[in-house]
């Protein structure tokens, strides 16, 4: 009788160790999905999360051009592009866009930008032209006046030489074409005093990934 029951017992047994398992790999599952950015950071946009790879933009080809005082700057790509929410004061909140390139040369251009006319957290970036706080159009900024202070839209532009010397510049403007699918495109257009000259950088960007 012994050996009867332990036998009938085994189908049922295997059962319930296969529920077991197969419960026990779906928890796994949930717990990976919870652990991406796009749920364990709510200031996070989705444009930064799982890209639909369904959507035809996605396919497009990433190019980036680059000049400075019209001459080609060769073998430039992006190093890195992020686009994140945060919050300039109580409720005011904005998008900033930091942008990385480097150049064949080990030169990198470093593009930063403010956004604070659309921060809804599933949007993109406003399709405007982000001029810097030194460019004589800096007053066409978008600006969110709150009586004490007043926050604006604003653009920068890092230089930084393979040797390690860097300049700033906000004599110029981040103009964004297009932003959608977590890819962006547009150019941009900076003055820069280096050594008692001026050099203008200037470049397009298209379909880079955020």
């Amino acid at each position: 009788m012994k050996q009867q029951l332990s036998v009938s017992a085994l189908p049922f047994n295997f059962k319930t160790s296969r529920r077991f398992f197969l419960g026990f790999l779906l928890s796994l599952a949930m717990v990976a999905m919870l652990s991406l950015p796009s749920f364990s950071n709510p200031e996070l946009l989705s444009s930064a999360a799982v890209l639909p790879f369904f959507k035809s933009s996605f396919f497009e080809v990433t190019t980036i051009n680059c000049k400075i005082n019209n001459a080609i700057v060769k073998g430039v790509s992006s190093t890195e592009a992020s686009l994140f929410k945060m919050e300039q004061a109580e409720g005011v909140f904005a998008k900033v866009l930091n942008m990385s390139l480097g150049d064949g040369d080990g030169n990198l251009f470093a593009l930063s930008l403010t956004d604070l006319e659309n921060a809804k957290m599933d949007s993109c970036l406003t399709v405007n032209i982000f001029y810097g706080n030194e460019h004589e159009s800096s007053d066409q900024n978008f600006s969110n006046d709150l009586g004490s202070a007043i926050f604006a839209n604003n653009s920068s532009l890092i230089f930084e030489k393979g040797n390690g010397a860097s300049f700033i510049s906000r004599d110029g403007w981040i103009k964004i074409n297009r932003c959608e699918n977590g890819r962006i495109s547009g150019s941009f257009n900076f003055k820069m005093e280096e050594e008692k000259s001026t050099k203008v950088l200037e470049g397009e960007f298209v379909n880079v990934l955020l």
